[in-house]
């Protein structure tokens, strides 16, 4: 698959003769392109209050993206990225932030991404592994390295308003994988987490998406968002989204319902499927403080969710994906910078999961969370502490601290 990929973009740079006109048009390309970065240190500790042994991971690393100039409507693309262990105890188990080999914690160092991109006529072409941003798919950045995909994006801006995007994927990323693996293969890691042995159809996710922007004709913002994702003899979902934001006085009111429907297809390899989510997120903004309320509820199934899925509900530790589950949350997040403290942000995010009796254990999660933007002392670092507290009805109790440092970079134009 890494050939066909590459003769791809390799095809694309030779079909546009006009580029070698001037020996140094393509040499200016490549030495106007930019380079952006982001190291990263990590440290995440998750521990528990019964038998089940900490789980903790140290890292540093880093995101390294380069992007070429644009020429007659092209540009190549890279991006390297990289968790190594740092004080790593190996009497403790592997959070996630690292790879495992062996049942013990090991670097994670891979190419990210490699594309071509096009830009023509109001439509963009990515072909190659690439980051992808669209409600099913998406880089879920929860660890020290996102997810990626592999595959083809089209996207089109022709309609005033209007983003269409088409995909075509055929393999995916984790947060600690070291090489792509084919989505099949994605989909059957995530059924036997659950304890699902299945033997999936080799299929790609094809994908069409549409986001339309409302033109109120006032300060009222209303963006609707509808996408299909179908893998042939697996599962298709189609997700709606409505994302309503209206001013009152000097507040901001907003709402924002969704609807997730999955069902398996064709020879229904992953087993049989046929779920649902709906909620909603009801908020207000004023004078810098943001207060959410959440209701998310799952139909007959558990959703399948391999590749960083937009849930009505995400929590530090837990998102709202169980069979038959209700969720009743709230979150309020207040911005210092309105005190005079700049760069200083921080949330409190409570939530409650319930299942009929037998299918699980209910809970409740609390997370705590600071963020500090410290550019006055060196422009790009922030740092970043996550705190959760899971209680769970007969079960074992979580604690799970995660600490973060970040510094961004940028070279070239």
């Amino acid at each position: 698959m890494n050939k066909t990929y590459l003769t791809l973009a390799l095809l694309a740079a030779m079909s546009v003769p006009a580029m070698a006109e001037e020996t140094t048009t393509i040499d200016n390309m490549f030495s106007n392109g930019t380079l952006t970065g982001q190291f990263r240190m990590f440290d995440f500790t998750r521990s528990f209050d019964g038998n089940t042994k900490t789980n903790h991971d140290t890292t540093f690393g880093g995101i390294f993206k380069y992007r070429t100039a644009e020429l007659n409507g092209i540009k190549f693309g890279g991006s390297f990225a990289s968790a190594n262990r740092m004080f790593v105890d190996e009497n403790q188990g592997v959070y996630g932030l690292l790879g495992r080999e062996g049942g013990k914690h090991s670097n994670v160092n891979r190419m990210q991404e490699y594309f071509v991109e096009g830009n023509w006529n109001n439509t963009n072409i990515i072909v190659g592994a690439q980051e992808l941003r669209t409600p099913m798919m998406n880089p879920h950045d929860i660890r020290a390295i996102p997810r990626t995909f592999r595959g083809v994006s089209v996207v089109n801006n022709s309609i005033d308003n209007l983003k269409l995007t088409g995909l075509y994927i055929t393999d995916s990323m984790g947060w600690s994988d070291t090489s792509f693996v084919s989505v099949n293969q994605a989909v059957a890691g995530e059924l036997a987490r659950a304890g699902i042995q299945a033997n999936v159809a080799d299929k790609p996710v094809y994908a069409l998406g549409a986001t339309y922007k409302v033109p109120t004709g006032s300060a009222v913002k209303l963006t609707a968002d509808l996408w299909d994702y179908r893998m042939s003899d697996v599962f298709n979902e189609v997700y709606a989204k409505l994302d309503l934001s209206v001013p009152v006085g000097d507040a901001e009111v907003y709402l924002t319902p969704s609807y997730l429907k999955q069902n398996s297809i064709g020879d229904e390899t992953a087993n049989e499927l046929d779920t649902y989510q709906w909620g909603t997120h009801l908020g207000v903004k004023y004078a810098g403080a943001d207060l959410t309320l959440f209701y998310a509820e799952t139909g007959d199934h558990s959703l399948l969710t391999p590749w960083g899925d937009e849930k009505v509900v995400i929590q530090q530790v837990y998102q709202c994906t169980r069979a038959k589950e209700d969720v009743y949350a709230a979150q309020l997040n207040y911005d210092f910078g309105k005190v005079g403290i700049n760069g200083l942000s921080a949330y409190v995010f409570y939530g409650d999961y319930d299942v009929p009796t037998g299918m699980g254990h209910d809970f409740t999660e609390t997370d705590f969370s600071v963020t500090y933007k410290l550019d006055p002392v060196m422009k790009g670092l922030s740092t970043r502490v996550r705190y959760a507290i899971v209680d769970v009805d007969g079960g074992e109790d979580i604690d799970d601290l995660r600490l973060f440092v970040y510094y961004n970079f940028k070279l070239g134009k």
